[in-house]
């Protein structure tokens, strides 16, 4: 979660032009990372042995998700005017977490896959409660707008679909505001 809205700050705080190239440079610092941990035996082993919480077993011989994340944080960035990108962001950093750990502990009710309604009740929520949080301290918004971002977001998590979900999540979630604000709602 602090990832995300580290990532997020730091491109608030050093406007469009250098935000997206730091956001540039961290996903190709990270994806390089990543790829030479699958090309590297050992580097994989030691990246596995000690930043095991951070990297799932399923993840062990593939991408993790931290370069998705990084990229959809980024192609938020670049395609959608800040309000837009801050929340399709802040929905992935906040929602994600909230599904994963409800999801986890107390997701007996599966609606696709591993994927529990209990965990996208969170997801929803917690979209729900940072939407608000930005609306009320950093960026108003409709919150017919960021609440529609917020149910896109969850929604999105649980389709069973190829792309890494910490990518389509802020481009989907953000389409969907920065059409319902482009419409002038």
């Amino acid at each position: 979660m602090c990832g995300g809205l580290i990532l997020v700050g730091l491109y608030v705080l050093l406007g469009r032009a250098l935000g997206l190239l730091t956001l540039l440079g961290v996903f190709l610092f990270a994806t390089s990372v990543d790829i030479a941990r699958l090309r590297l035996t050992r580097f994989n082993e030691f990246m596995y042995s000690h930043f095991s919480k951070f990297i799932r077993d399923s993840e062990r011989d593939r991408l993790t998700g931290t370069p998705w994340y990084v990229l959809g944080v980024l192609c938020s960035a670049a395609f959608y005017d800040l309000p837009v990108a801050v929340y399709s962001v802040v929905f992935l950093a906040c929602g994600d977490v909230a599904a994963t750990t409800v999801g986890e502990r107390w997701g007996s009710i599966k609606i696709s896959g591993v994927k529990s309604l209990q965990g996208t009740v969170a997801f929803f929520v917690a979209s729900v409660i940072a939407g608000t949080v930005v609306n009320l301290a950093f960026y108003p918004l409709s919150p017919v707008v960021f609440l529609a971002g917020a149910a896109t977001a969850a929604v999105v998590e649980i389709l069973p679909i190829k792309l890494n979900d910490n990518l389509t999540i802020p481009l989907v979630s953000g389409g969907v505001m920065w059409l319902m604000v482009s419409a002038g709602m």
